[in-house]
């Protein structure tokens, strides 16, 4: 029995030690922007009929007209700055409601990942993995870091798809994505009260 409780303990504490704790980071500035932020959409152009294009949801190119439950009724769109491709926000009424940025190169990741781990006071998880392709000799070679707590969750990542024998790219472009759903809920909550 001593044993048995003592194997529980041990293996109680290491799972403690495996799960990581983040802090709430506060408000993240990412490109120049925050999520909260007001921003004048002179400067942005609407991507074609897309409304809410955000991958954190599950949302792709075949289920991106299918708004989910909270956000149904709401005005939301997204803006892509007219002047730079790598920088999309998610808008309501103006407001930023989350912010994704396309085509990091390895000096500017690796610069985010060091401030993230700072301001979640823990190193992002990193994952790594390959999807092959039936029918194909094509891998494609996934890398992602994510911080996530209960109200917010930073992702960056990368994938490229060559054949197992064709050496890596030299110069891979990091993609990010961003959500503050403490932040978020206030806006869309201050949108219908005010409505």
């Amino acid at each position: 029995m001593r044993n048995i409780l003592a194997l529980i303990v041990c293996s109680s504490i290491f799972l403690t030690a495996c799960t990581q704790k983040y802090n709430y980071p506060g408000e993240l500035e990412v490109e120049g922007y925050k999520i909260g932020q007001m921003v004048d959409t002179a400067i942005f152009k609407k991507m074609g009929d897309l409304y809410f294009p955000n991958y954190l949801d599950g949302w792709d190119n075949e289920n991106y007209d299918k708004l989910p439950v909270s956000y149904e009724g709401l005005p939301i769109a997204i803006w892509q700055l007219k002047t730079d491709s790598a920088i999309a926000l998610t808008l309501l009424n103006n407001i930023v409601l989350n912010i994704t940025v396309s085509y990091l190169n390895e000096t500017q990741k690796n610069e985010l990942v060091n401030e993230l781990n700072d301001k979640f006071g823990a190193p992002g998880k990193d994952e790594s993995y390959e999807q092959t392709h039936p029918l194909q000799a094509w891998i494609t070679y996934w890398n992602l870091i994510t911080w996530e707590t209960e109200n917010v969750i930073f992702q960056i990542g990368n994938n490229d798809m060559r054949k197992p024998k064709d050496p890596k790219p030299k110069d891979t472009k990091w993609n990010l994505a961003y959500s503050d759903f403490k932040i978020e809920n206030k806006i869309i909550s201050d949108y219908r009260y005010k409505k």
